[in-house]
């Protein structure tokens, strides 16, 4: 008889949001199984850029700095960034993308930076440093059956070799990608738009230095009389993703063999003799779906799986990993008995939201203009409807039971602890000069505008009350005033997760401390016991 390995979470889906989970779980204390039924990444570079907000998360894990290590050796030449448009390659000239760089000066501050690592680089090290941490990765492994009930997860997995293993889990995060077999099976339906476009992904290797002559470029728009392509830069010398626009009403995947597809390439860069040797192919389009339910019982939807669009943006795989990573740290509370279950249930409310946003403005940059914010006489209307990156992936706001209070809106000009936010980025001098960001996590933090006993004695009661992990940090009274408009004694209950619960002027008291803590992780006011109750060590 087949044994049962027990385990609180079991990933299905070894790609970015997969394995981005995975190093959350390892920094919560969870032990997972990880299953991924391909053997090796798609050596396709699909997702580029890693966005700020998503570099905020991997140095919460302390990885940041490996991210940037490796993002140095992706470019042989020039820099990542800037539009073109031409007949080809040759003859393509820039775009004017002012605007783009306005808004880009108008940045949240952080301690972070955006990061130009393609996916087929990234993934490989978030493996690497998983299985450093004692991550249980199984590549090659697939999940054939499960059985869900009220308290956990059954699953049958294959590997290649044709043996089987059962799993019980507690809980599962299907991150198996948009056409996600998981989600398939729930019969989990979702709000869906019909492509415009399809394209056939052809990542190439072909030394465009003689053609460029140094120019460089994030994506090209390329239309003449044999074909109508984008092609993006991979490392700006010699590989190159070319994404050949067909009609699927005429043509299929079948119908561009790699022959096909290197002459088409070599129409697109307008040099007939050049060298392409045609790597990988993939067909793609830019539907959107974006589920319905991100969670049927103890299964859970994320990245691809939960939300789909197209590429412009940069906004789904960076979407996906912030899933994750609101996901994780409600999944360790409520495992460690600290929360209540219908903490959980929090993750829908305020993670579906956000991909919507993204779709939408995935969706407004089906245009080339309009992606890069270059007005012309026709996308005035879709314009006025762009937001910029930096709102999208950072100056959101969340409306949850896990906040002491509902967004009034769903972003914000800028962060200043509004609940619901991003607790603001500003540096302080502690033995080592660090970010505000990194007081947060694994377990709350309480920020303080300058030093309080009443808090600290809060802050203990708390947590003998609570069980929930609370670190109080006191704060530089004049300019973490100037960030959040709390006075001196004002406070912040921050999430583990970056985000602010709670604010002093708004509710939180340390009276209230405990039955706030209670309130935003699932539990009942009525469960604490009040500081009357307690026994605090002096």
């Amino acid at each position: 008889m087949t044994s049962t390995q027990q385990v609180p979470v079991l990933i299905v889906g070894g790609g970015l949001v997969g394995l981005s989970a995975a190093l959350f779980l390892e920094y919560h204390g969870v032990a997972f199984v990880l299953v991924e039924k391909r053997t090796r990444p798609s050596v396709l570079p699909r997702s580029r850029g890693v966005h700020t907000r998503t570099v905020e998360l991997f140095r919460q894990i302390g990885i940041d700095a490996r991210l940037q290590r490796a993002a140095e050796t992706v470019l042989k030449s020039g820099r990542f960034g800037g539009a073109s448009r031409g007949a080809t390659l040759v003859d393509a000239e820039y775009l004017d993308l002012g605007r783009l760089r306005s808004e880009l000066t108008n940045a949240e501050p952080s301690p972070s930076g955006f990061c130009f690592l393609p996916q087929v680089l990234l993934e490989p090290l978030l493996v690497e440093v998983a299985v450093e941490r004692g991550g249980d990765l199984r590549f090659g492994v697939e999940l054939r059956e499960f059985e869900a009930d009220d308290t956990g997860v059954t699953a049958t997995v294959r590997d290649q070799a044709g043996g089987s293993a059962t799993i019980r889990a507690d809980y599962v995060i299907a991150a198996d990608g948009a056409g996600s077999p998981l989600r398939e099976a729930l019969g989990i339906t979702g709000w869906a738009l019909p492509p415009t476009h399809h394209y056939i992904n052809v990542f190439v290797r072909a030394d465009l230095t003689g053609v460029l002559n140094g120019r460089t470029f994030s994506q090209c728009e390329i239309s003449n009389d044999d074909v109508r392509c984008l092609v993006l830069s991979k490392n700006n010398t010699d590989e190159w993703s070319f994404h050949l626009e067909y009609d699927p009403a005429a043509e299929s995947f079948a119908d561009y063999p790699a022959e096909r597809c290197a002459e088409l390439v070599r129409a697109a860069i307008g040099v007939a003799g050049v060298a392409v040797d045609v790597v990988e192919r993939s067909a793609w389009d830019t539907g959107v779906f974006v589920a319905d339910e991100y969670r049927r019982g103890r299964i859970f939807l994320a990245g691809d799986a939960a939300h789909s669009h197209a590429p412009w943006g940069g906004f789904g795989a960076n979407t996906g990993i912030a899933d994750a990573h609101n996901l994780i740290w409600k999944l360790a509370t409520v495992l460690s008995g600290t929360a209540g279950p219908a903490l959980l249930d929090s993750y829908q409310l305020e993670r579906r939201p956000q991909a919507i946003v993204g779709a939408e403005q995935a969706r407004l940059g089906t245009d080339f203009d309009t992606r890069y914010g270059v007005e012309t006489p026709d996308n005035a209307a879709d314009l006025a409807r762009r937001i910029d990156v930096g709102t999208v992936m950072t100056k959101y706001r969340y409306a949850s039971a896990a906040v002491a209070g509902g967004a009034s809106t769903p972003h914000v000009e800028r962060l200043t602890g509004q609940v619901g936010t991003r607790v603001p980025h500003t540096w302080i001098d502690r033995a080592q000069r660090i970010s505000t960001l990194d007081l947060c996590g694994p377990g709350f933090a309480l920020l303080v505008t300058g030093a309080s006993a009443a808090w600290r004695d809060a802050v203990s009661a708390a947590q003998w009350d609570t069980g929930i992990d609370i670190t109080v940090h006191a704060l530089p009274i004049a300019e973490w005033a100037d960030h959040t408009g709390l006075s001196e004694g004002g406070a912040l209950l921050v999430r583990p997760d970056g985000f602010v619960a709670a604010r002093s002027d708004e509710g939180l008291a340390p009276s209230t401390l405990a039955t706030t803590l209670r309130a935003v992780t699932g539990g009942s006011p009525s469960d604490v016991r009040t500081s009357d109750d307690a026994t605090v060590d002096a």
